[in-house]
């Protein structure tokens, strides 16, 4: 009697278990294909060619100075990023000047190898070319042997929490992952996928060990002074041009606070409703401070152009500061749009939904900002990117 009282609802239980088996399958396929796409379609392809770029750099120092200095320049990292600008900033990085002389540098190479081959195979043999072609092999094996292998993804991707799950709980359900858990499931899949292509060996170590002087800066570039003198000149250019009106307009469109972005509305409402903010905020203000916003926005861009044009004209230590403050300015712009797409997020979470995950689209910001702060000649951790 028991038993025949109970089979409808075992029956119904396990089609429901079945049911959710099915549907947790799905959403453990949607995270293997959105990492996989990630991963194999923009992160390999991109680095095969930075790789591909990297070592055109280092066959071309090869040629001109030998293997010996094409070697250690590797390994100081001088090909990370490799366009001209940027090979060129990591040589004044690593030489702590721009009058460098890569022949006297190849004589002190040469004699270091005669004196310490040891010590010599150790720094070349922790080449940035090198980690990058292991890092895209462990990559694509991983891929390869993992992702279609189910045991193994969710052992990857399951919540430590739900893992320990005890019991009947445990055994059924202790290797699901929940629809509200998606976002960190694709980070943690997405993580493993990521070699480490930390170098073995700083350039700062290299430099020390080969001897290399670095000069020091007898005064830095932007002193109390020059920073006192621009912004007197740019305010005084501001309080003579204010006076024509047609200028004065011109003023008021490009350093005042610029109206929201209507296509907005549709597409990133939270941007749109700051913007709108923080024009409403600046149209309620009385003219006199407005006026003050307007001028401190031109001083601003007035020393960032006269930077610009003591760097073209080679003032000692001007670019490496335009350089700077551009990176830091990537990064600002990075992190705010970061912060922006958290709040939409959040904005967006409903209970039993899935709702608009931000993990992609911060990624590919962060990515966006590595990539132009890394074009100066930067490292962009330096920036908290």
């Amino acid at each position: 009697m028991a038993n025949g009282f109970l089979t409808p609802f075992l029956t119904g239980a396990l089609g429901e278990y079945t049911r959710q088996e099915i549907e947790n399958d799905k959403i453990i396929g949607n995270i293997i294909d959105n990492v996989s796409n990630q991963v194999l379609n923009k992160e390999i392809p991109a680095e095969q060619a930075l790789l591909k770029d990297a070592l055109k750099y280092k066959n071309e120092y090869e040629a001109n100075y030998g293997p010996e200095v094409a070697g250690v320049l590797d390994a100081a990292g001088v090909f990370n990023n490799p366009t001209d600008a940027g090979v060129e900033n990591a040589l004044r990085r690593f030489f702590g000047t721009s009058e460098y002389n890569l022949d006297a540098f190849k004589t002190k190479v040469v004699k270091y190898k005669e004196d310490k081959p040891d010590n010599f195979d150790k720094i070349i043999g922790a080449s940035f070319t090198e980690q990058q072609d292991i890092a895209l092999t462990n990559k694509k094996d991983f891929v390869k042997n993992n992702f279609s292998n189910t045991p193994n993804i969710r052992d990857l991707i399951v919540s430590p929490d739900t893992k320990e799950m005890t019991g009947i709980v445990g055994t059924l359900f202790g290797d699901r992952v929940d629809k509200k858990e998606v976002p960190a499931a694709t980070l943690r899949l997405y993580e493993a996928t990521q070699p480490d292509t930390s170098q073995v060996v700083s350039p700062l170590a290299i430099k020390s060990e080969l001897g290399i002087e670095v000069p020091k800066e007898i005064e830095p570039f932007m002193t109390p002074k020059l920073f006192r003198d621009l912004t007197k000149d740019g305010q005084a250019r501001f309080d003579k041009d204010i006076k024509n009106a047609n200028v004065k307009r011109t003023l008021e469109t490009k350093f005042g606070v610029k109206k929201p972005d209507p296509k907005l509305q549709k597409t990133d409402p939270a941007a749109y409703a700051a913007q709108k903010k923080a024009y409403d905020d600046f149209r309620a203000l009385p003219s006199a401070d407005r006026e003050n916003i307007i001028r401190n926005n031109f001083t601003k861009d007035y020393i960032t152009n006269q930077i610009k044009e003591m760097a073209d004209r080679g003032v000692p230590g001007a670019a490496q500061y335009q350089n700077n403050l551009s990176a830091q300015a990537i990064a600002t712009q990075a992190l705010t749009r970061i912060a922006e797409l958290q709040a939409y997020e959040k904005q967006t979470q409903a209970p039993n939904q899935i709702g608009y995950s931000a993990d992609e689209d911060i990624e590919a910001v962060k990515a966006e900002a590595r990539k132009q702060i890394t074009s100066l000649g930067l490292n962009p951790e330096d920036y908290g990117i």
